[in-house]
């Protein structure tokens, strides 16, 4: 694949030792150098500059027409020397050895107090590894590592310290999936505690330019203690492995006030982005950024108080963020704070392996593998009945049973057993109807091109095409094995709007059909055997409902409505109603909150008692669950009625004559766009006052 760089750098061949031709092509240069080079000792130095541009290197096997193709290649580790800060760039070609010397060329850059480099290896890491393993500080990057790590009371002192919003967020929002949670900043807590008091020696070893000093003054040494022995116990049950062709995304940070004034550190300061570079074969990256007088007299503003040096502090802080491959907005994950970055820097990465979404490898047995993160092939736990509708148990993806399709689905395909595929269409039909093409727009990001957004080159597809029999058909590339786009999604043959082939106005099953074609003298050739065929039940409509009043002995007053108890824990009537006429519930529940947001837990005890949470279950409901209408006794308009009892005994404290309360409807949808389901929504809120009788 292609080597990003930015900035001025020269480029020089340093060594050739293959039998091979050999040359390397300059792309996205700004000042004029675009083009290809001869790979031998004696061509001349390229200053090459630009804010993105690439390096590939490519190689020409011996033999009667054959053409040039691109060589593996990786990248060295960057070097001071002379004034100069010097990278290998190292290339395999396709000769019997794989020994990376066949042409190495050297970049060279002038070392300059304004002119930053960091680089490093980007890893995945999985397992039970509770913390991230690649940072000095611990690091939590998910709401379910916070939520595991939670178990352990080192941990939650360190978050109530540092971090109490989020243990609020997640008890408030603890009937919610933590996918649903929103998303997430990663956690920094200090490795050491404070030497001494906070206006003198701030932290010890790797906390010399802390966040959250103020809160970690108030751990006693005990808490960092349990969390080294927490963290050494974890890593032995962490495997990392590397990660090639992900597109990282830098950003220059700037901290909030609270940051500065000792608090943790929290994601929400300004940031300016700086730009990209995509990993190698073996997840090495380099990245190059300038800083002028202006950025650096901005420094003087971002000072921690109690921090280390001024001259450390006006270096940049940075994040880095790694990319989707469809579009440069794509945010899969992004690290913690990288502080006080010096001019040349090793930033190893490492990044939780689901969040990533590559897509799934190939497995071969058919072409269609995964819509979204739900596999498709047998042998896995998912299932698809006649209609389409999907059960998902597999660990890799969400949980489903009877679901619906929904939203944007990701298809990912591959021809693993023909890899003569070049391009491929997609088809679809109604199961009545006839079958008409796909024609959406395919982007990804093809790394040569990366420093030009604009560039047609990161279009997949559709592109007219000519089949051998002469008709045009709308047709994709086939990019699963170019190592010249980025990796993650790769294997992705379409982004389909579900809602383009089943309108809420016609929700049903959709036949979906991908064909494998060659190209042969400039026309597509059927591939047999290459194709695939699948049935989606889409239904994009989410549940309805709303409460149509909230009542005490009869009487509903509606708006500014002020019930004054019978009896400490009278029976509050309401009438609610959660609808989905496709039949896709997963759940409707109704909550009552007290005050600032105290939970009251209900229950109807007056028979026949309505249930006031109720989830989809195949073996009651089949394959609809509508909501209400599947309660106790709806009307013609599938409202349904419950009493509503505190289980405590007592709607009001101890001590509290009057007391403000929210009753509130939620539900879910049985549906799914192959990553998750649309989680708890609310569906309608009434606020009412409750007292105890006037004495």
């Amino acid at each position: 694949m292609a080597i990003t760089m930015q900035g001025n750098w020269t480029v020089q061949v340093k060594s050739k030792a293959a039998s091979f031709q050999q040359r390397f092509i300059i792309q996205g240069s700004s000042n004029g150098k675009d083009g290809v080079y001869n790979g031998v000792t004696s061509t001349s130095p390229v200053q090459v500059d630009g804010a993105q541009w690439t390096i590939q290197i490519q190689h020409k096997p011996s033999g009667k027409g054959t053409s040039w193709q691109p060589s593996a290649m990786r990248l060295g580790t960057p070097v001071r020397s002379g004034g100069q800060i010097a990278l290998d760039v190292f290339s395999n070609d396709s000769g019997g050895d794989s020994d990376y010397n066949d042409l190495v060329l050297t970049c060279g850059m002038t070392e300059n107090a304004s002119e930053y480099v960091v680089y490093g290896k980007v890893r995945s890491y999985h397992g039970l590894c509770g913390f991230n393993p690649c940072f000095p500080w611990f690091v939590v990057d998910t709401w379910a590592q916070l939520k595991t790590l939670l178990n352990y009371r080192a941990v939650k002192d360190a978050i109530s310290a540092f971090y109490p919003d989020r243990l609020q967020k997640l008890e408030k929002y603890r009937h919610l999936p933590v996918e649903e949670l929103g998303p997430f900043k990663p956690l920094m807590l200090p490795t050491a505690v404070p030497q001494q008091s906070l206006s003198n020696q701030p932290f010890t070893r790797l906390n010399q330019a802390p966040l959250g000093s103020i809160a970690a003054a108030k751990l006693g040494t005990d808490v960092y203690v349990d969390l080294g022995k927490l963290r050494d116990r974890l890593k032995l049950y962490c495997s990392v492995k590397d990660q090639a062709g992900l597109l990282l995304r830098f950003q220059e940070y700037d901290r909030t006030s609270a940051e500065l004034a000792g608090g943790a550190y929290t994601g929400d300061g300004d940031r300016e982005t700086l730009g990209l570079a995509v990993t190698d074969e073996v997840g090495n990256y380099i990245f190059r950024f300038s800083r002028d007088l202006a950025d650096i007299v901005d420094e003087l503003d971002d000072q921690v108080i109690g921090g280390p040096d001024l001259l450390t502090q006006l270096q940049p802080d940075l994040l880095v963020q790694v990319m989707g491959g469809a579009a440069e907005t794509d945010v899969l994950f992004e690290t913690g704070l990288h502080a006080n970055i010096p001019n040349l820097r090793r930033i190893n990465l490492c990044i939780p392996e689901y969040r990533l979404n590559p897509g799934p490898a190939c497995q071969g047995g058919r072409a269609i593998q995964a819509i979204g993160n739900i596999w498709t092939i047998s042998g896995v736990g998912n299932t698809f009945d006649a209609d389409g509708r999907i059960t998902a148990t597999n660990v890799n993806g969400p949980k489903i049973t009877r679901g619906a399709w929904r939203g944007t689905l990701d298809v990912f395909a591959c021809f693993l057993a023909h890899p003569e595929v070049t391009h491929y269409t997609i088809r679809y039909r109604r199961p009545s109807g006839g079958w008409n093409y796909v024609q959406e727009e395919l982007k990804h990001i093809y790394i040569p091109q990366i420093g030009n957004p604009t560039s047609s080159q990161h279009k997949v597809g559709p592109f007219d095409r000519a089949l051998s029999g002469g008709d045009i058909v709308p047709a994709y590339k086939n990019i699963e094995s170019d190592s010249e786009w980025v990796a993650t999604h790769r294997l992705r043959k379409a982004q389909l709007n579900s809602a383009v082939y089943a309108p809420n106005s016609s929700p049903g099953t959709v036949i979906f059909r991908i064909d494998g074609y060659k190209e042969v003298s400039g026309q597509l050739v059927k591939v047999i055997g290459a194709d695939d065929t699948i049935n989606l039940f889409i239904d994009n409509r989410l549940v309805e409902g709303d409460i149509a009043s909230v009542s005490l002995d009869g009487n509903a007053p509606g708006e500014c409505a002020l019930f004054e108890l019978p009896s400490a824990n009278a029976p509050i009537t309401l009438r609610f109603k959660a609808d989905h006429p496709g039949g896709f519930v997963q759940n409707y529940n109704v909550q009552v909150y007290r005050g600032s947001g105290t939970a009251v837990p209900v229950s109807d005890l007056t028979p026949p008692a309505q249930p006031l949470d109720v989830d989809y279950n195949e073996a009651t409901h089949g394959n609809t669950f509508f909501g209400t209408f599947n309660g106790i006794a709806p009307d013609g308009d599938n409202y349904v009625v419950a009493e509503l009892q505190p289980d405590a005994g007592a709607w009001l404290p101890e001590g509290k004559p009057f007391c403000a309360f929210a009753f509130e409807v939620y539900a879910s949808t049985r549906a799914t766009n192959g990553y998750g389901l649309p989680g708890a929504r609310r569906l309608d809120l009434e606020l009412v006052g409750i007292q105890l009788p006037s004495e």
